[in-house]
């Protein structure tokens, strides 16, 4: 888990803002000057407030336990043009996000947001199984199909009653802003939905299965609505027989791409894999999505229609893992500013005015009523009680990133105006919020959800191998998705902030969740054997390959080329006058180790830690386990008397080191068989060791050398070894 300490970042921020102002005065210019040069200098300190901004919004949302999309809205509207970014600072005369003209921010950090939206909907496209939406779930598919079509005629009819009274002119069913209306209200953003379902066990659930299918069909239902609904608003015919033609254009262009794409992608990946660089070929997929957002932007479509059947395309070849693993950091780059720039369009006052927060209200109301209604109505049909009909709806309220993207692009069209615009935000802001405190609560109760129960067969059942190490459950992640695609079944994250796996095969459904303590399996009961066996052949094989690489390297040998001074001055080891070694004071000496056992001496050394103020002592019992399990992967007792026991631990926050000596010495494992004498002990934060290595490396260069080991034992006191190690080290 990331840790963020918000105190520090919003230090940062707040310098970067004092540095940004200074940097103005320095460098003052006009905000609307022509100069090529002034704009991209002023879009670079944009994106780096936003860049901050967004991820103290989203640490701040994280720790409320809420969506952290919602805190990079929020921290778009606070820096953006309609608050603090219209405050006039030294170099900027108008703010550092001046208001340009009618729109609210400037067309180059527009289009690096519009760029964030294809990035953001082409890993929709990669995400989405096709084949769910084509055999997988029946109840799956009804449900989402209900769900569009309630959804958007209710959204329609909203925008087409309240327009009047609201915008001030009366719009028609087939009007653009209650289509745009309608066609929001379709979207589901199922990633926090998701989430909530891994938490409480629930995604390979009735309603779980279900919900995931039914978001399926409403990703690609809402992709061809907007299609239609943007060729009719740029053509300005509204007539039925018109609707007829656009339909039939906006989905055969849609239907041609994504066929074509679903019939050769596997074909163009195959070229691409022809350059044997992963990187590569994640970068030419994603030159794809932008090719083919650009074709449809100038057939009448939107681009990121484009970037979704790029994404659909490539969602079922082996490359899709490739593409999100190695393009994850560009859409964590990317996606925040996109969240932030749209919390920029939201007009505080507009949004304040009684008008759009009653319309706000109401198209909230009607947005989680089409979803619930159209949702769960259906579900009475296919063998659900109320209970589990609810929690289906319940789980397609949320609007999220979809929604966004649709109003972002018909407000740049000026399809929509900027009233329609906040509204739009106000129901996706409040349908994110409620929906995981609604559905946590529903989802708690443990009830059945179905008329008729399953058989027993069919039951969910979870299967948990817990991990032995952080290292261990990152070595064995690629093995076990390797696995599962080795045995034809398709493999793809649900959400990109945790990593959460949908794993399919024709009507095989494995949801599995991956942390460094445990890896989680939600599977049918009839499935689970197959997922031991698997899971038993991948830790087979990498203990073969374990046993193989022991053939290849004299553990022992290495162990004592450590000590090797030759060595280590033909490659340049101790040259750097930069010294890791540290011992902070003579506390952390102890000359006379009383203990005769290997677990004695290092729960002596660990009480030297405490005494030097290096350890908590709540956390000795933790760093003592770590030291005993990495004294099980092979003694760190050396040579010629010396031992050098070390751990990566969560006990501790950075490098910690403490002395001791054993006149008498004590069998610690050596590779001489010797008895040890002096003890080096170091503990390195796990999530942030340093160069623990290269300070054992310089401590080992000292002790190689027999008069430096005499030295050593002669020392009678602490003080005089602290000494020695100061002067001499």
């Amino acid at each position: 888990m990331l840790k963020l300490n918000l105190k520090k970042m919003l230090k940062i921020f707040l310098f970067t803002g004092c540095f940004l102002g200074i940097y103005g005065y320095a460098h003052a210019y006009e905000t609307g000057g022509e100069n090529i040069v002034e704009k991209t200098s002023l879009l670079v300190l944009q994106l780096s407030a936003i860049i901050f901004a967004a991820k103290v919004g989203s640490a701040v949302f994280e720790r409320w336990k809420l969506p952290a999309v919602l805190g990079e809205i929020l921290s778009g509207v606070i820096i953006g043009p309609y608050c603090l970014g219209q405050i006039h600072l030294w170099g900027f005369d108008h703010g550092l996000f001046p208001i340009n003209g009618i729109f609210p921010v400037s067309v180059e950090l527009y289009s690096i947001a519009t760029i964030a939206s294809i990035i953001l909907l082409f890993f929709v496209g990669l995400e989405t199984d096709i084949t769910s939406f084509l055999k997988f779930s029946f109840a799956g598919s009804v449900v989402g199909i209900f769900g569009v079509i309630i959804s958007f005629v209710a959204g329609d009819l909203l925008g087409m009653l309240l327009s009047r009274p609201v915008l001030g002119f009366q719009c028609g069913f087939l009007h653009p802003i209650p289509l745009f209306l309608g066609v929001i209200s379709t979207a589901t953003s199922v990633g926090i939905t998701a989430r909530i379902l891994s938490e409480k066990s629930k995604l390979n659930s009735p309603e779980g299965l279900t919900i995931l299918a039914a978001a399926v069909v409403d990703d690609v239902l809402g992709i061809i609505i907007l299609a239609i609904v943007l060729g009719m608003a740029k053509s300005g015919q509204i007539g039925w027989g018109q609707v007829s033609l656009i339909t039939l254009k906006a989905v055969g262009i849609w239907l041609g791409f994504t066929l074509l794409g679903l019939k050769y992608g596997q074909k163009l990946t195959e070229k691409l894999k022809g350059l044997e660089d992963r990187t590569a070929i994640a970068i030419l997929s994603l030159g794809i999505a932008l090719l083919l957002a650009g074709i449809f932007e100038k057939s009448g479509l939107a681009m990121i229609i484009g970037s979704y059947v790029a994404g659909l395309s490539l969602s079922k070849t082996d490359v899709s893992f490739i593409i999100q693993e190695k393009l994850e950091s560009l859409q964590k780059f990317f996606v925040p500013i996109f969240f932030c720039v749209m919390g920029m369009l939201i007009n505080l006052r507009e949004m304040a005015s009684w008008h759009v927060l009653w319309f706000g209200f109401l198209y909230t109301v009607i947005a989680v009523l089409g979803k619930l209604i159209g949702c769960s109505l259906p579900c009475l049909a296919l063998n659900f009680n109320w209970r589990g009909a609810l929690r289906v709806g319940v789980g397609m309220i949320p609007r999220g990133e979809v929604a966004l993207i649709i109003a972002g692009v018909g407000l740049a069209a000026g399809i929509i105006s900027g009233e329609v615009f906040n509204i739009v935000m106000i129901m996706t802001f409040l349908t994110t919020l409620i929906t995981p405190l609604i559905l946590d609560r529903m989802l708690g109760v443990d009830k059945p959800v179905l008329k008729k129960e399953r058989k027993e067969e069919e039951e969910s059942k979870r299967i948990d191998f817990a991990m032995p190490s952080p290292e261990t459950a990152e070595l064995l992640l690629s093995k076990v998705i390797g696995a599962f695609e080795n045995e034809g079944f398709f493999v793809h994250r649900m959400s990109g902030e945790g990593k959460l796996y949908q794993i399919r095969k024709d009507n095989i459904s494995i949801v599995f969740k991956y942390s460094q303590e445990k890896f989680l399996f939600d599977c049918m009961a009839q499935y689970a054997s197959f997922v031991h066996t698997l899971f038993y052949e991948v830790i087979a094989e990498l203990e073969y390959t374990m046993k193989s690489l022991q053939t290849l390297t004299d553990k022992k040998l290495i162990g004592k080329r450590i000590f090797d001074a030759e060595d280590k001055a033909a490659n340049g080891i101790g040259e750097d006058h930069n010294k890791k070694f540290k011992i902070i004071s003579s506390l952390a000496i102890n000359v006379n180790l009383k203990s005769k056992t290997k677990e004695g001496i290092l729960r002596e050394l660990l009480d030297l830690l405490i005494v030097s103020k290096q350890l908590n002592p709540k956390f000795k019992e933790d760093a003592f386990n770590d030291l005993l399990s990495r004294e099980e992967i092979m003694s760190t007792g050396m040579q010629d008397g010396i031992a050098l026991p070390h751990a990566k631990t969560t006990a501790v926050n950075g490098v910690v080191t403490v002395v001791g000596i054993s006149k008498e010495g004590v069998d610690f494992g050596s590779l001489d068989k010797k008895p040890s004498q002096i003890f080096i002990l170091t503990l390195a934060a796990k999530d942030n060791p340093h160069a623990y290595l290269q300070s054992m490396s310089e401590i080992s260069q000292f002790l190689g050398k027999e008069e430096n080991r005499a030295k050593v034992l002669n020392c009678d006191t602490s003080t005089k070894l602290f000494t020695l190690f100061n002067t001499e080290i």
